[in-house]
């Protein structure tokens, strides 16, 4: 069962969890602020870093990271929440506040996973040269756990039309595929973005939205790849007995071949 196509949609009305995750991310925010403030440097130890993790084993990072923003960009900080304000508002009426809160704390560590993944990356001989700093790099703030509830917004209000803006009216998901577009475009660019945390977020909600993470599911996906397999070999050993029919004369070698012709023997 789907959610019931619209196509007039205003900012909704945000849920508890929502206005709960909006509030505590502000309140870290303005904590960090001070802290910084005050030369408290051990809040750099709440940022995720693949050498955090594995070197120092911080694990604390892989969640704390989630509510801290940069400190020179408050906007970081605004931006993620309208986001969160406007996508998952909708989701979470669907889902329910629990379901939701606890799909947001797997797009928050699947953003993370991922930062890891390429952190390890990152020290081998092809990569190093191009990822020179990852291994220390901080990554911080919500996007990667935004970016999974945007994902999987597109994914269940799929054909569902909003106006975005200077975008005019789009479908969800097509929405969500130009953000893929312009995250491929900023992975390539120098503005420090941490789009490996976007990029598992939105893995998170793919795998979380189409139940990938059961493993009868991947089950289903291989037995239909096998059927379908099977049936294109059915359809083109059809059509390989088709096109011999009516191809060969009553007592000679097929018509309209010449017989001394080596390129023509069987």
């Amino acid at each position: 069962m789907r959610p019931q196509v619209q196509t007039q949609i205003a900012w909704p009305r945000p849920g508890k969890v929502i206005i709960g995750l909006i509030v505590a991310n502000v309140v870290a925010y303005v904590l960090q602020l001070i802290l910084l403030r005050a030369n408290q440097g051990w809040v750099v130890d709440l940022y995720l870093s693949p050498a955090g993790i594995f070197e120092r084993g911080q694990v604390w990072q892989l969640v704390t990271h989630g509510f801290l923003h940069s400190p020179q960009d408050v906007f970081h900080l605004i931006f993620n929440m309208l986001w969160l304000w406007l996508f998952g508002s909708r989701l979470e009426k669907w889902w329910g506040e629990k379901r939701f809160l606890w799909a947001y704390f797997v797009f928050l560590l699947g953003g993370a996973a991922l930062t890891l993944l390429v952190g390890l990356l990152s020290k081998t001989a092809v990569l190093s040269p191009l990822l020179p700093s990852f291994w220390v790099r901080p990554h911080l703030g919500a996007s990667g756990a935004v970016m999974g509830v945007v994902a999987s917004w597109g994914l269940v209000y799929a054909n569902e039309e909003m106006h975005f803006f200077l975008l005019g009216r789009m479908k969800g998901k097509t929405f969500v595929l130009i953000i893929i577009a312009i995250e491929l475009l900023r992975a390539l660019s120098f503005d420090g973005v941490s789009s490996t945390s976007h990029f598992g977020g939105m893995l998170a909600g793919l795998v979380l939205c189409r139940g990938l993470w059961r493993p009868s599911k991947w089950q289903e996906i291989f037995r239909r790849a096998r059927l379908q397999k099977q049936r294109r070999r059915v359809e083109h050993e059809l059509k390989v007995l088709e096109g011999g029919k009516g191809t060969r004369g009553p007592d000679g070698p097929p018509k309209g071949r010449d017989p001394k012709d080596p390129k023509h023997w069987n």
